[in-house]
């Protein structure tokens, strides 16, 4: 029996037999073609980008809608980079100038780009979406056909160096148990679709592929990112009595708690909302018991190299139209660092610290003013906020409400409607706007807490990055003090604060958070009847007693084990 740890990504048990999937690495030896043979080269490539687009096309249609609001999304963003003029100049100059191969051109300049990206903190996504379309032209070049586990004869668990997003969406999701991979982080897009499938996942560890046989059995538990290969007979039988309390536990919460209020023992009121990144999955957030949506990220719409006006109000009316008179926050374009990349802004040494966010919607402002008319406009018809992210300090909060004014001002030349005041509130995700929350808080209507930035910038670890993964400690002192510093500011001046990122998700940090203050939860939605039943459990008392204690233990593993500790005291196996 081995056991190894990795990064979990995805809740759940999986026990199955290791299927490993070939590494999708294709080795291009580098070919000159003669001058007679150019056009044609230039011609495979462009029919080898057109089938690629057409079967990821097909692929979008076949998926179930639930699957296709984030994978469905991820797809079609690949299909615009497949269709992207500055890329085909690229490959097509590659091709002319140095009479190489179409697959040579492909290989050599996508593998540049993921070169260059591979220097650059906080790049992983980025680095996936070139290899996938890298893969995608490839296999239409050459006409290979792999194993890619679409098709199953028994359950599995899939073991990978890497996974594309097309390939995890297209798995034999009934027989395909759990996913292991050697690289990822937690935000990668492995991590997204596993999530939004329900498979449990890690990434994250080390060598697998290599090292786990086809065959061998294994056992993954994706909410800890344990990994056991050939289990003995115990450890498996813990595991399995594990599986079916998950699997139950889950489906009883759902039933029993959907319709009800988070409120604890003693009375006290606590607001769950969901985090999604599309409108269709909204429906599903419901069904979970959100309340409302509490970050609505709006980075999809930018696989389009520039959204529309009329692409952000279709998206965010649908959204309104879906949620009816409950709390929408609407969070305007966060590209840069590990999001989507801003197609023409020049290659930082450092983008998680240079042009991402509200800084790029100042470097672009035609931009942000495209969004913000939509936003205006689609808040007249329901309860919507705008949320900005990445503050760093009051006057960017001023120069914000001078750009949204002058937005409102050409609407009403334009005799659009904008009388309703919309709330303006911000993210604090940067160590300095969490510092000066106190002297923030007047100029906004609410705070959200974006923990997986704040903890990555405060801790200097690359979240992303499964060599520094044991070094991302929510629990951490300074994480801990600038929570509590926003958290008291926001009920000093009367201003709602919400915690949106990752660590609202995990239950082993409700308690800490409903003692410290918190009333609203912002989390992906399969966590939410667990959060409820952890707050319903409850007194206020209690929850602070268990607050006071952890900040007082002032050592992260030693807070992470009393905070499970006593949560498991409410949901035996759930942290």
């Amino acid at each position: 029996m081995e056991i190894r740890k990795g990064i979990p990504v995805s809740a759940g048990y999986a026990i199955a037999h290791a299927l490993v999937l070939g590494d999708e690495q294709y080795s291009i030896p580098r070919k000159i073609v003669n001058d007679a043979e150019v056009a044609g080269e230039v011609e495979r490539l462009r029919h080898a980008k057109a089938a690629a687009a057409e079967q990821m096309r097909a692929q979008v249609a076949r998926m179930p809608r639930r699957i296709a609001a984030v994978t469905g999304k991820i797809l079609e963003s690949h299909i615009a980079m497949l269709g992207d003029q500055e890329l085909h100049r690229e490959l097509e100059e590659d091709i002319r100038r140095n009479k190489h191969s179409a697959e040579y051109a492909v290989t050599r300049i996508l593998n540049h780009k993921i070169k260059l990206l591979a220097e650059t903190p906080f790049a992983q996504r980025f680095m996936e979406d070139f290899r996938a379309i890298e893969d995608a032209l490839l296999r239409q070049l050459t006409g290979e056909r792999r194993e890619d586990g679409t098709k199953l004869r028994q359950k599995a668990v899939i073991v990978a160096k890497a996974l594309t997003p097309a390939q995890t969406a297209m798995l034999d999701r009934g027989n395909v148990l759990g996913l292991i991979t050697e690289t990822g982080g937690r935000t990668s897009h492995t991590a997204i679709v596993a999530s939004s499938l329900g498979i449990p996942a890690v990434v994250g560890v080390e060598e697998i592929a290599s090292d786990v046989t086809t065959g061998d059995l294994l056992v993954l538990d994706g909410s800890t990112g344990t990994v056991i290969t050939d289990p003995d007979e115990a450890t498996l039988k813990r595991y399995q009595a594990m599986e079916r309390n998950f699997q139950v536990m889950g489906q009883r919460l759902s039933r029993e708690l959907r319709d009800l209020p988070a409120v604890t023992k003693d009375g006290t009121r606590v607001s769950i909302f969901a985090n999604i990144e599309m409108p269709d999955e909204i429906p599903a957030a419901l069904d979970h018991g959100a309340e409302g949506i509490g970050l609505y990220r709006t980075e999809f719409l930018f696989h389009k190299s520039s959204p529309t006006e009329k692409d952000h109000l279709e998206a965010y009316r649908k959204a309104v139209s879906l949620l009816g008179k409950r709390p929408l926050i609407i969070r305007t374009l966060d590209l840069g660092a590990d999001k989507m990349p801003a197609d023409g802004l020049p290659r930082e040494e450092n983008p998680f610290l240079g042009t991402r966010a509200v800084r790029l919607c100042f470097e672009r402002p035609e931009v942000f003013k495209t969004q913000l008319r939509a936003l205006l406009k689609v808040a007249e018809m329901g309860n919507v906020s705008v949320m900005i992210p990445m503050i760093s300090s009051i006057d960017e909060i001023f120069k914000v409400r001078e750009i949204v004014e002058q937005v409102r001002a050409e609407l009403r030349r334009e005799g659009e409607t904008t009388s309703r005041r919309v709330p303006l509130g911000i993210m604090i995700e940067v160590p300095s706007a969490a510092i000066t929350a106190d002297q923030i808080a007047p100029h906004v209507d609410f705070f959200s807490v974006g923990t997986n930035d704040l903890i990555a910038y405060t801790i200097a670890v690359d979240r992303t990055n499964e060599r520094v993964a044991a070094l991302y400690q929510p629990a951490h002192p300074a994480i801990l003090r600038l929570l509590q510093t926003v958290i008291e500011a926001g009920m000093r001046h009367g201003r709602d604060v919400s915690v949106c990122g990752e660590m609202s998700s995990d239950l082993t940090y409700t308690l800490l958070l409903l003692g410290m203050g918190l009333r609203t939860f912002s989390v992906v939605p399969p966590q939410i009847p667990e959060i409820k039943k952890v707050i319903r459990s409850v007194t206020l008392a209690e929850a602070k007693e268990v607050a006071a204690k952890a900040v007082a233990l002032g050592d992260a593993i030693k807070t992470t084990e009393y905070l499970r500790g006593e949560t498991r005291k409410i949901l035996p196996d759930a942290v």
